[in-house]
């Protein structure tokens, strides 16, 4: 009798485990819908996120959707929403380009967390710069880079340039880091830009007033700012 009893409830949980499983096997995707994206195509999200119409809704979890759409580096931020009926919507935060990185003929679109969005070297052919342009290798001098970036998002949160400035930052370290504000060269160097930018403005000033004319401003230095004149 005993026994009986273990059969019937090992017969019962199995009914139980096969009806889930045929239930959670018919819960597939039945339509995905995205929002947010901008420079990305449906085709580019779909290919990242890696499931389609037909497959469970279920697995993979929304947490394994996430980190496979932030390998996307366009991607900066992503929302998933799963429901039941077999509606998958994704819900896309991009981010931000605010430089393009030229170098050896070839341009990428940077973001201002120094991430490269973008090989842009075919589509800059056939338009304008419409960005600050930052001649560092955002490849193999990923350091000078970050320094530029964060000397790009001081000057543009300070507003020390305008909108229709031509804006240029080289260097080959960032204690060599240069910016051009419509060709005219600050030796910027490393770090300490609220210092350093205070000491600018008084001495640009200053060369204003007087009329002066000058081949660079090098703001590099604790105690003085050295102002080289044309010859």
């Amino acid at each position: 009798m005993k026994n009986k009893k273990w059969i019937i409830l090992i017969m019962f949980l199995a009914i139980i485990g096969v009806s889930v499983f045929l239930v959670f096997k018919n819960l597939t995707i039945k339509q995905m819908s995205f929002a947010g994206n901008k420079n990305l195509t449906e085709m580019e999200i779909r290919s990242g996120i890696g499931v389609k119409e037909g497959d469970s809704i279920i697995y993979p979890s929304s947490r394994t959707l996430y980190e496979r759409l932030k390998k996307i580096p366009w991607i900066k931020d992503a929302i998933i929403r799963k429901d039941l009926s077999g509606t998958l919507t994704v819900y896309i935060k991009e981010s931000t380009p605010v430089a393009i990185a030229i170098v050896n003929g070839s341009a990428y679109l940077i973001d201002y967390e120094a991430q490269v969005l973008e090989d842009f070297t075919e589509k800059i052919q056939n338009s304008q710069i419409f960005l600050p342009v930052i001649q560092i290798d955002p490849f193999k001098n990923k350091i000078t880079l970050n320094e530029a970036i964060k000397l790009l998002n001081f000057i543009n949160s300070k507003g020390y340039v305008k909108s229709q400035d031509e804006i240029v930052i080289k260097g080959n370290d960032p204690d060599s880091l240069t910016l051009y504000i419509n060709g005219f060269p600050i030796i910027v160097g490393k770090g300490d830009f609220e210092l350093k930018f205070a000491k600018y403005i008084v001495v640009n000033t200053e060369i204003q007033k007087r009329g002066l004319n000058v081949q660079y401003i090098d703001l590099r230095f604790p105690d003085r700012v050295i102002v080289k004149p044309a010859e």
